[in-house]
């Protein structure tokens, strides 16, 4: 039964236990209830003043609640049934009910009709903490998946330094989080997942444990009519929160199954068993298309009556034939600086409302390349090799490299104008090409011509910026410009978007932002955070309707997949970004790069190592778990951010590829022409590899869910994941063959064990 017991007005210091692991001192009103449930044995004990909840005996929740850091007591405590109870908390006013609905613990707090909330200083309800001395592990989706134990000083740093003051929305993958109290998993759902923050500190000296967590919602002046309800399940599997997510998320119609984006667009099959891959170069042709360097040089300095920069004239001039070597830095700055005089002779005026420019972007790119037919053929190739970024020899290298499938995606889309054979081509041979595209900043006219996504009319950088709860409006990608709201002048963006599509002859296209949940309050629109992320669905799924267009965006966040059918971002995320031997020294075998040369940055091309202690906690096995694929494997195909693909990191490269293969993600490769210069060059033969082992699992299992994840040894080094029709994938991580059962796994290789009777054995190996 429900009981409800009221401790009030004490005058004495008695201690009440609420439960066996929680006290509170006197003085205090206790409000303590025991939820039951009528089909199973479940009994849920909730102290209403502090939110202790306690669940057959395991900690689910400390003494937690507070409302603007002020305690809370308890008015209007109603026992609706044996499962139900609600009550009201003073001096705030919040409205909660409770209820043991089958295996599921609700709890909702709601704010009363006519509470004032002023638009600077939100409502802050601070509602979990969590019970650490208990508590052996986390698993947390802050990426694919984090598994983190508890005692682990060094995670406690990282989460700490990193990820205190998250968010739900963007920086927490999926809205949930699981813990783990010795051999039950306790899980945590925020139905309404916007307008929260996740706390983590260092435990007391006093606990067996290092990591603190804290949760806390702001009802802010935008959202405060929005109920805040949490779901809390037990399971027995470390899995178990992101199946729950998962059955919910089909419950409630939030999902779309792979199967079903491709019966509405067929090309999603152009996915199965793909490697992804990125495209860099923006100008009209490259060092492959020059036959004759001195003659280029003396014509364009001499006699092609274009505007040479002055830098460039500087240094090109003072190079004499048969004296001085044509270096390859000189080649680049030559076409480089070719490519900039005739942005001056074939200008594009900046867009308007009424004129998004692309039109005018690919009359330029033919007019630019017929100049060059009719004044500089002579120094060149033949003109239908001319490109940068994808020629018709690199697709052809593509096809003898044995490449059957692959998205490629240009970062810029004017390789596609200068160029369209090459796409036709590339489309014949079966490969998915996009290009990348965004709409969520916009920088003042001729700030940087070459950051194409944001060129967007003054109109919209001004009339769609966020405002922010002090007034100020939103910066935009790096302090540039502004964000904007995904809601506004949304006809415009649905015409650019179709007009890239149609000049650049793509079927996929790469919307960066969109999927990564970035919600925010734009009190210019009166617009809250759950809003937001309705207008960034939206507008993907929209775009994923129009024919022929296979839509990706940047992480696939689960707040934030309408329409998508792959993503880029879970399975490698950003890391030390304010680490100066990653982003500053040069010398050191961390950095990572330059973003230069322009059409091969070194940031995306130089290989480097990864540094303490990201290389423990981000790439080792042992603190890895497929939350992410356990929701979406058969949904959204993830992969890396392109700021780290697949041969970036050398020193924990093999884990890596271990690690897409035995979750079925796919390789990120990228690729510039001097890369493709042959079908055995060295990024051919990897995405091969790839291939070999990727394709035939991926083609068995993209419409299959992951089901299951486990050790089978003690240390992680030997991992399993197993898929709803049976199949199996096994990586082994250590450097010593694996037997079990009477199946041998080859030391750092994985071996799939497929429910149709085929096995696959891969090995990654190193460039």
């Amino acid at each position: 039964m429900l009981s409800v017991r009221h401790h009030l007005n004490f005058t004495s210091f008695a201690i009440i236990a609420l439960f066996s692991t929680c006290a509170i001192s006197a003085n205090a009103q206790d409000s303590q209830i025991t939820l039951t449930n009528t089909n199973n044995s479940d009994t849920v004990s909730i102290s209403t003043n502090t939110l202790a909840i306690a669940w057959n005996g395991l900690s689910v929740n400390s003494a937690a609640l507070t409302v603007d850091r002020q305690p809370q007591q308890v008015t209007k405590l109603v026992a609706h049934s044996k499962a139900k109870a609600s009550w009201t908390l003073l001096p705030s006013g919040i409205h909660v009910k409770s209820e043991l609905k089958e295996d599921d613990l609700l709890v909702q707090f709601t704010l009363p009709e006519n509470t004032q909330v002023k638009r600077n200083h939100p409502i802050e309800l601070a509602w979990f903490d969590l019970a650490e001395q208990h508590t052996q592990t986390l698993f947390l989706p802050f990426s694919e998946g984090m598994r983190v134990p508890t005692d682990n000083k060094q995670w406690a740093n990282y989460l700490v330094d990193n990820h205190s003051s998250s968010n739900t929305t963007q920086d927490l993958k999926m809205p949930f989080w699981t813990v783990q109290q010795k051999d039950q998993f306790i899980s945590y759902q925020m139905i309404n997942p916007t307008n929260n923050q996740l706390f983590f500190s260092n435990s007391s000296a006093n606990t067996n444990t290092n990591i603190d967590m804290n949760a806390s919602h702001q009802f802010t002046t935008l959202n405060k009519s929005q109920p805040f309800t949490i779901r809390i399940t037990i399971g027995d599997s470390w899995l178990d929160g992101a199946k729950q997510y998962r059955d919910w998320r089909v419950k409630n119609g939030l999902s779309e199954s792979l199967v079903e984006k491709e019966k509405r667009n067929p090309d999603v099959s152009k996915l199965i068993g793909a490697s992804h891959v990125y495209l860099f170069g923006k100008g009209p042709f490259s060092i492959q298309d020059v036959n004759d360097w001195w003659g280029l040089n003396a014509w364009y300095l001499e006699r092609s009556k274009l505007i040479v920069p002055s830098e460039a004239k500087r240094e090109l001039s003072s190079l004499s034939k048969g004296k001085d070597w044509f270096s390859q830095y000189h080649k680049q700055l030559l076409l480089d600086s070719i490519s900039q005089s005739l942005q001056g002779l074939y200008p594009v005026a900046t867009p308007t409302l009424t004129d998004n420019a692309i039109q005018a972007q690919y009359t330029a790119a033919q007019d630019k390349k017929s100049w060059l037919i009719k004044n500089a053929s002579s120094y060149l190739n033949t003109p239908e090799t001319w490109v940068q970024a994808l020629s018709s020899d690199m697709v052809s290298n593509l096809n003898k490299a044995g490449l059957n499938k692959l998205w490629l995606g240009f970062d810029n889309w004017m390789p596609a104008f200068y160029q369209p054979n090459a796409v036709e081509l590339a489309k014949q041979s079966g490969y998915l090409v996009g290009t990348y595209d965004s709409y969520n900043t916009a920088i003042p006219a001729k700030l940087n011509d070459n950051w194409l996504t944001a060129q967007l009319p003054e109109p919209m950088r001004q009339s769609c910026a966020i405002e922010l709860a002090d007034g100020s409006l939103k910066k935009g990608f790096r302090g540039n410009g502004y964000y904007l709201n995904p809601n506004c002048h949304l006809d415009y963006v649905k015409q650019r978007a179709k007009d890239i599509m149609r000049f650049g002859n793509f079927n996929s296209l790469f919307l960066d932002v969109d999927a990564t949940a970035m919600a925010r309050e734009d009190y210019q629109d009166n617009f809250n955070e759950s809003d937001m992320l309705s207008a960034f669905n939206n507008r993907m799924q929209w775009l994923s309707e129009q024919p022929d267009l296979v839509l990706g965006s940047e992480d696939g966040n689960s707040l934030t997949t309408k329409g998508i059918a792959f993503a880029h971002g879970l399975e490698t995320v950003g890391f030390g970004w304010t680490d100066k031997d990653m982003k500053e020294n040069r010398k050191s075998p961390y950095y990572l790069g330059r973003w230069y040369p322009d059409h091969k940055p070194d940031f995306f091309f130089k290989s480097a190592k990864v540094k303490e202690p990201y290389k423990s906690l981000l790439f080792s096995p042992q603190y890895r778990i497929p939350l992410y694929q356990a929701v979406f494997h058969d949904e959204v195909i993830n992969t890396h951010h392109w700021h780290s693909d697949s041969l970036k990191f050398t020193n924990v490269q093999a884990d890596r590829d271990l690690t897409a293969m035995l979750y079925n993600t796919p390789a990120m490769v990228h690729l510039t022409r001097d890369e493709a210069l042959s079908s055995s060059s060295p990024r051919l033969k990897a995405l091969k590899h790839y291939q070999d082992g990727f394709e035939p699992i991926h083609e068995h299992l993209w419409d299959k869910q992951l089901v299951d994840f486990v050790w089978l040894d003690k240390n992680g080094d030997v991992q399993q994941t197993v898929f709803d029709d049976g199949s199996k994938i096994i990586a082994n991580f250590s450097a010593q063959a694996f037997s079990q059962n009477g199946v041998t796994i080859a030391a750092s290789s994985i071996k799939a064990m497929l429910s149709n009777g085929q096995v696959v054995e891969w090995k990654p190996t190193m460039n």
